[in-house]
Parts: structure tokens; C-alpha cells; sequence
């Protein structure tokens, strides 16, 4: 039986490839002498997405090959340096496509979660004996503003808030707390963010009391049921490998392990304690990772929460000494950077990983998203603002309910003095290629690293990721995302002759362009505004959320410049991701050119193909909220705003125009942008602001990539800059990096080194993971 259905899918094999075969024949004779064919092949590649009929979309997908390749087709002949590359290109979409007809879509079995109750034994007798008091408490500041959240928190539904209604003694919504078991249960992704609430709700409960024994069996049944590592052998959708998700799961790992020590679990048979000395390493491992090197999701509004969820937790019930100082002086670290880059309400920096709502605002009733990290860094440091509708979040639940861990006094004390003037220098992350010098493989050994990096498609490990995959048999866009794509990778590496990793690097503006290499954060503050960005970071490759600069007035008055399209999150950004330009700040003034080079044929048609049907994006644009500001105007290539006494002007080489309210759009993917900062103090008005950034003097020469540029700014002086070039002001050479972890006027550290010091007054913190020690002194 088996072997007859083997005959029967290689006849219906050669069937569909004798009808492809007719079929692109007969079409491209239509089509090569019509472009209304083209209209209706993209007419039906739309409803493709809307469609969940496999041939139907095999036919629409061959049929827009098919338009493609006998554009191409018409371009060899009127270009013949171009025609040996038509093969190779045809090939690799036949190829492609081929398998849409006689390939059923790979099925992973769902999850079979037992109906009957798991058995296990809970322990509750956990023993503290790290005290990270020992040298400072926290301020009166601090805990009145855990206070006040915890306030705002009991009142609210939501099964975040229930931790908070916990801590307090108080009954909880049980309708909330069972409604999040089902993404455990059913193995979705981002179960890991909601096992982290629920592994502070049952630890708090052990000496509080508060939950029905119905309740706490129904959450401590989904703990024994669920998946916490891809090795554990079940397919499914969770994503384990970004920076966050890797924390979050392992110290879940470890603290469920730790509460059923001798329970069975039923996804992995492993044992509690097996779970502990699984997780325990890898915890360990991120967390000197973090130390060393910093955060290749670097300043990310949207997943520090989930990191400082995590890390509160470790800090609260870990009981290992080690684990609870580490965590504790990551916390302190993050702290630190709200401290630099807050500006306001808004953490106003670049940013490795955020997303369109976050910083896309079209209205006064409908602003950018209020910071995910503001609630964080409102109790850590007082900065920012608290709202208290915002009651349920995750990071800001886990501080105002923690005992045991506090931002040290000098860190807030640091945070209110840099509100007035802040010049600071960061770095975070590595690049692919470093990965030798600090003894990181680019094996199965240390993929968690580059994966923390979204390094996916990059020379140095696309080959052993595709591996791991495969040996592991995770699902596959969980990692790379639509499996066309690596198909794609992997004929066109075969059809060139040369190997997966070579083949990434040729395309590496959309292989390694995806990949947190190293962040060289600059920040630029003073009363009335901030100026913020990563210099000169992998400049003309795609990027997936990445955010590179902004100035910022005020919460909802920021500006920023963007070049949307190619490989983001989900296809679907256009204000974050896309093509990154390159960006050089000095102090309160910014060039940012746009430009790329050029891909392989096939690269740019796929370039083409997701730019053309995820979204006309053959425009760049920038974010000039015009609702936001008290006064616009633009004369020539300017514009330029006022928000009180603060003022930015932003200008354009290419021609722009309103799209919209907010939106200022210029054609192509090359220009350059120049952004200049001031205020009342600076220039006496904002009309004086306007004629002395008019009457400066811009020369600009375009240039194969990029562009040379001279500036005479009112305030700098002359700055000169091209795209492969050192920045200039005045002759001097400007620092684009790469910097040290931190170099600002109360810290200086060494990129790698693991030993922060920070200074202000007569305070001082030394946070030392060499030794594990996390030293406060005020003398």
C-alpha cells in the first residue's frame, strides 16, 4: 500500500510538471506582449492571502512567476550583460514552485494535553538567606510609588493584576486566571510572558494564602502540562529563541522546577529536578551575556518587560546566591539606561526591537502608544509619569510586588540630575563576526547567542540554524519565518554553486541586515529636547524593528525619518524596520543618508515582490506630527516646528510632500536627511531659529552610495560627512563608535568587561559579576 501511494505521487508529480510546463508556455506568450496580464496576475496574487485552497494559490503564485519571469525575460533582451543570469533565476522559482502543486503543507500533530489532573507534590518551604540590602534601603521614593501602583493594580481584572491583589492578601478573579491557562495548555507562543505572572502568583501564595485550592490545582495542572525547551521533542508554535523569550523560559524552567522537585512532567518526563539543572545553566549563561556584552534587543520599549518580569522574579525566588545578585544588578543596569535615555515621558532612543504603535501617533486622540517601560521606570526611578489605568503590566506588577529587590538610592539621584544636561555613549551587542574573539561559537553550542540576535539568515550560521531545525524538528517559521523564504536561500545557493553561507553573504543587506549587531547608542540631552540614535549602524541593510534615531520635544512632539519595506515584523511595519540609513549625531544635530547596494537579480525581485504586495513602499518618510506641535512651517527643503520653548528642523535633498498629517514622504530609497535641534535659550524665538537654519549652507554631492555632505550649522559649525567616511565638525573627527559599554559623566566602562562602576557625588555603585558582588556606598 505504502509503495503504491509512492507511484502514485511520482505520476501525479510528472502530471503537474508536464501542465506547469504547457501552462508557463502558453501564459508568458500572453503576457510578454501585454502588461494588462500583469494587472490581473497581481490582482490574484492579492487574494492569495485571502485564500486557504491550495491550488488556487499555486496557480496564482506560478501565474506571478510567470509575470516575472517574462519581465526579466524582456529586460535580457534589451540588456544581454544580464541574460546569463536569466537561467539561474528561472530555475530557482520553477523550483520553488513546483512543490506548491504535489506537496501537501507539513502538518505538526497539536499538542495532546491529558484531561485527567497532573499528580504532584508542591513544596513550599523555600529558605532566603542573600540579603541585597545589606548596603542600602530602598528610599521613601521608591516604596511609595510601589505603593501607589499596588493601589491602582487591585483594582483591575486582568490576570497580571491578580499578582498585585495576591501580594496584598486580597481575593482574586479566578475567570482571569483560568482564561490564561489556555495559551499554556495549547502551547502558543508567548505562553512564556504568562508563566512568568503565574510563577510570581503561586510562589506569593505559598505565604499568603489567598487561592482556592481549585485554582491554584488548575495552574499548577497547566505547569506540569506545557513545553519549556525545544529539545523537549513537541512541535509547536512557541518562539524560544529571541533575547526575552530565552529568559523567560528559563527561569520558568527553574522555578517550577524548583516548586515540584519530584513531579513528573508530562510534555518533557522529565523531573522537577531535572527541569532545575536544566534551566540553571542557561539562566546563568544569559545573565553573564547580559553582563558582558549588553542587549542585542537593545533599549527595547516593548521586551524589557518581559526581561525585567523575568529577572525580578529570579531575584525574589531563585535562592541561589548567585542568580539573585546577577539578576538584581542586570535590573540595576537597566535602570541605569532609563536614567540616560528617558526624556520626559518617552524612553527617546533608538531602539533594537519596537513597534509601529509605539511611535506612529496620527492625532491628539490617537498618539503614539504610551511607552511599555514608562510604569518601570516610574517606580525604579521616578522618572516618567504613572497612569493609573495602567495597572496590568507585567514588568511594572513584578517591582511593586517585590520585596527584595530596589533601584539603589544613587541611580534615582542620577536620574533627576540628568534631566538637565546628558551626553551619553553606549554600546550594546556584537558583530556577527566577533563572535572568535569573545570564545562564541557559531555551532549548535552557542546558536541561543546568535539567535538572541535574530542572526537567522547570517553567514556564520544560517547552515547549522537550518540544522537545528531539522534535528530538532522545530516549526520552521518560528525561527525563519515562511519556509519559501529558506527554500529561496537555499536553490538559489545550490543553482549559484556555492554554499548556504556564502550565499547569505552575498545577500547579506537582507541576511545580516535582520541580525542586533552592535548598537552605538548616542545620546544628547538638554532641558528642552533629545537627540538620540545608533551612528552609523549597518547602514543600507534591511532591518526587522528596528528604530535608529529621534528627536524629541515631548511625548507626542518627536520626529524621526524611516525607509519602510523588505523583510520586517511580520511585513506588516512601516515606520520602524525597512532599510536603515546611516545615522551621525553630534549633540544636538544629525545626517541621515539613505542608500543601498545592489543585489543579486533574484534578490531584488524578492526585494520588489514584498515591497509591491505588502504594501506600496517605494517611498521613504518621516514622522513630523504636525498635530503635535504649536507652530510648523516649511520653506524650501525645511520644515521646521515649535513645542513651547523647544524647536527641531528637519530637512529633505529629495523633493517631499504631505501624506498626511504626520507623514512627510520623499520618493526613492535614496536621500539624505538633516535634523538640527534649538530652543528659546539658544536663539530668543523660533523665528530667529528659522532664519538662522535657512540662511545655513548645505552642499551636497551624490555619490555612487550615499552622498558627501557639508553642512554649516548655526550651532556646530561646519560638519562634513559622507557614507563611508569619518564625520567631521570644525576638522575634528566625531566618535561614531565603537563605544565603550558606557562612557558619560557617571560611568566608565569597557566594552566586554564585566565590572560596572557608577559614580555621582559622593555615591558610588560597583556592580562586579566577576566576583558577584553589588556594592552601594555613600560616603
Amino acid at each position: 500500500m505504502g509503495k503504491f501511494k509512492k507511484q502514485k505521487k511520482i505520476v501525479r508529480f510528472l502530471l503537474y510538471s508536464i501542465l506547469i510546463f504547457i501552462v508557463f508556455i502558453s501564459v508568458w506568450k500572453i503576457i510578454i506582449s501585454s502588461n494588462i496580464g500583469g494587472f490581473f496576475i497581481f490582482l490574484g496574487f492579492g487574494l492569495y492571502y485571502m485564500s486557504s485552497n491550495r491550488i488556487f494559490n499555486s496557480i496564482v503564485i506560478t501565474l506571478f512567476v510567470i509575470y516575472l519571469l517574462s519581465k526579466t525575460y524582456s529586460i535580457t533582451q534589451t540588456d544581454k550583460s544580464k541574460s546569463r543570469r536569466f537561467p539561474k533565476l528561472f530555475f530557482i522559482f520553477i523550483i520553488l514552485i513546483l512543490p506548491q502543486f504535489y506537496q501537501s503543507r507539513q502538518e505538526y500533530p497539536k499538542p495532546k494535553i491529558s484531561q485527567e489532573q497532573w499528580e504532584f507534590s508542591m513544596r513550599t518551604d523555600f529558605n532566603r538567606t542573600f540579603d541585597l540590602f545589606e548596603t542600602f534601603n530602598a528610599t521613601d521614593g521608591y516604596k511609595e510609588r510601589q505603593s501607589i501602583y499596588l493601589n491602582d493594580s487591585k483594582n483591575s481584572d486582568q490576570a497580571y493584576a491578580q499578582v498585585a491583589r495576591v501580594y496584598l492578601g486580597l481575593n482574586v478573579s479566578e475567570p482571569s486566571i483560568e482564561a490564561s491557562l489556555h495559551k499554556i495548555y495549547n502551547l502558543q507562543d508567548c505562553l512564556d510572558f504568562t508563566l512568568n505572572s503565574l510563577v510570581r502568583l503561586i510562589y506569593l501564595d505559598t505565604s499568603k494564602g489567598v487561592l482556592s485550592s481549585t485554582i491554584r490545582n488548575k495552574v499548577c495542572d497547566a505547569f506540569g502540562k506545557t513545553q519549556y525547551w525545544y529539545t523537549e521533542g513537541t512541535t509547536s508554535n512557541q518562539i524560544f529563541y529571541t533575547e526575552n523569550h530565552q529568559i523567560l523560559y528559563h527561569t520558568a524552567e527553574l522555578l517550577i522546577g524548583k516548586l515540584f522537585p519530584n513531579a513528573t512532567f508530562t510534555n518533557s518526563g522529565m523531573t522537577g529536578t531535572e527541569h532545575v539543572n536544566h534551566a540553571l545553566p542557561l539562566v546563568k549563561r544569559w545573565l553573564d551575556w547580559r553582563a558582558q556584552f549588553g542587549f542585542a534587543e537593545w533599549h527595547s520599549d516593548t521586551y524589557y518587560i518581559e526581561d525585567i518580569a523575568a529577572l525580578v522574579n529570579l531575584v525574589d525566588f531563585s535562592e541561589d546566591p548567585e542568580i539573585v545578585c546577577k539578576a538584581a544588578m542586570i535590573l540595576d543596569i537597566i535602570a541605569f539606561d532609563f536614567a540616560n535615555n528617558y526624556f520626559k515621558s518617552r524612553y527617546a532612543t533608538t531602539h533594537g526591537r519596537i513597534y509601529d504603535h509605539d511611535r506612529l501617533g496620527t492625532s491628539p486622540t490617537s498618539p503614539a502608544s504610551r511607552d511599555g517601560t514608562i510604569e518601570s521606570a516610574w517606580i525604579m526611578l521616578g522618572i516618567g509619569e504613572h497612569n493609573p489605568n495602567y495597572n496590568s503590566n507585567l514588568a511594572a506588577v513584578a517591582l511593586a510586588t517585590s520585596d527584595y529587590y530596589a533601584s539603589p538610592p544613587i541611580l534615582e539621584d542620577i536620574a533627576k540630575n540628568a534631566t538637565l544636561y546628558n551626553e551619553h555613549k553606549e554600546r550594546n551587542s556584537i558583530d556577527m563576526n566577533e563572535g572568535p574573539i569573545y570564545n562564541i561559537n557559531y555551532n549548535e553550542e552557542d546558536l541561543m547567542f546568535w539567535l538572541g540576535m535574530s542572526a537567522v539568515y547570517a553567514p556564520q550560521t544560517i547552515k547549522d540554524i537550518f540544522t537545528l531545525v531539522d534535528k530538532y524538528n522545530i516549526k520552521p517559521d518560528t525561527i525563519y519565518g515562511p519556509k519559501l523564504l529558506a527554500d529561496f536561500v537555499k536553490v538559489s545557493a545550490f543553482l549559484h554553486g556555492i554554499s548556504l553561507n556564502n550565499y547569505a553573504d552575498k545577500m547579506k543587506i537582507i541576511t545580516q541586515g535582520v541580525c542586533l549587531e552592535t548598537s552605538n547608542t548616542y545620546t544628547y540631552r538638554t532641558p528642552y529636547y533629545q537627540l538620540s540614535g545608533a551612528q552609523d549602524h549597518q547602514k543600507g541593510m534591511n532591518s526587522y524593528q528596528e528604530h535608529i534615531w529621534q528627536a524629541t520635544l515631548d511625548e507626542n512632539a518627536f520626529v524621526y525619518t524611516n525607509s519602510p519595506g523588505g523583510l520586517t515584523k511580520n511585513l506588516e511595519q512601516n515606520y520602524v524596520g525597512g532599510l536603515n540609513p546611516r545615522a551621525t549625531l553630534f549633540k544636538n544635530v544629525g545626517i541621515i543618508q539613505y542608500d543601498r547596494e545592489t543585489l543579486p537579480l533574484e534578490g531584488e525581485l524578492a526585494l520588489y515582490f514584498l515591497n509591491l504586495f505588502m504594501g506600496n513602499k517605494f517611498y521613504q518618510h518621516a514622522y513630523f506630527p504636525r498635530w503635535a506641535f504649536d507652530e510648523v512651517e516649511q520653506h524650501g527643503g525645511w520644515i521646521f516646528g515649535a513645542k513651547g520653548d523647544s524647536y527641531v528642523a528637519l530637512y529633505s535633498f529629495e523633493k517631499t510632500w504631505w501624506a498626511s498629517d504626520y507623514e512627510l514622504r520623499a520618493n526613492g530609497f535614496k536621500n539624505l536627511w538633516i535634523v538640527e535641534l534649538g530652543c528659546e535659550d539658544e536663539y530668543g524665538s523660533f523665528a530667529q531659529f528659522v532664519s538662522d537654519i535657512q540662511q545655513s549652507q548645505i552642499q551636497v554631492t551624490p555619490r555612487a552610495l550615499g552622498y558627501y555632505v557639508d553642512y554649516i550649522s548655526p550651532s556646530q559649525g561646519l560638519i562634513s560627512v559622507a557614507w563611508d567616511s569619518p564625520m567631521y565638525v570644525n576638522g575634528s573627527e566625531v566618535d561614531l563608535g565603537p563605544y565603550p559599554r558606557f562612557d558619560n559623566d557617571y560611568c566608565y566602562q569597557e566594552f566586554g568587561t564585566k565590572n560596572t562602576i557608577i559614580e555621582f557625588g559622593n555615591q558610588s555603585l560597583e556592580l562586579n559579576f566577576d566576583i558577584i558582588s553589588r556594592l552601594y556606598e555613600n560616603n
